[in-house]
């Protein structure tokens, strides 16, 4: 994937590429996450009934929830991004590709034919934060018949998720300053903006 911007001048306008999010940007991400996902750990560890099978069963709660977004969660988040598109021009030309990332989880991306508005682009890269607020709801209703592990588990895939979205969340970011003077086309690992003078 392309990190950061690349400017041209060509005639009458400028082309912008706009990549995934650069180290810097994924350095504050991670600064912020990695203390948060630590802490969540902690309490679902200290959920778990004092047993001899205490560390087995925390495992046995990430391997299954780190499995369970790498599959289900990757899936849902690129068709939630081509969800965006509904009732757009747009909606017909954009494909999801997927593969298998090390046998056991997925990796997606989109694309899209065609030009794009502002507006339609925005909310494509926005729609998978549906995904990070449901699961803050389904935490928070299965905590009330659900073990104490329950919320904070489904809290660490909301965090999760969201950082999932560090470049999409990067691309809204640097699409904001063009807004409206901008024509899109999403590529699949970066956006294309052609910017009227």
């Amino acid at each position: 994937m392309q990190k950061g911007i690349v400017e041209q001048k060509q005639e009458g306008h400028t082309v912008i590429r706009i990549g995934g999010a650069d180290q810097k940007v994924t350095r504050i991400f991670l600064a912020v996450m990695v203390p948060l996902l630590l802490l969540l750990a902690v309490w679902v560890y200290r959920e778990i009934p004092r047993s001899p099978w205490r560390v087995a069963v925390f495992a046995c709660i990430y391997v299954g929830a780190l499995l369970l977004y790498g599959n289900v969660g990757v899936w849902v988040h690129e068709q939630l991004h081509v969800l965006g598109f509904r009732g757009t021009v747009n909606e017909k030309n954009a494909q999801i590709f997927y593969a298998r990332k090390f046998v056991l989880g997925l990796k997606g991306h989109y694309s899209v034919t065609g030009d794009i508005a502002y507006r339609v682009m925005q909310r494509a890269l926005l729609m998978p934060l549906v995904l990070a607020v449901s699961f803050v709801g389904i935490g928070l209703v299965g905590s009330f018949f659900l073990p104490g592990w329950w919320l904070p588990i489904v809290l660490s895939l909301a965090v999760w998720s969201v950082f999932d979205m560090i470049h999409d969340l990067y691309m809204v970011s640097q699409i904001r300053r063009i807004g409206e003077r901008g024509t899109y086309q999403d590529k699949g690992h970066y956006l294309e903006v052609r910017v009227r003078e």
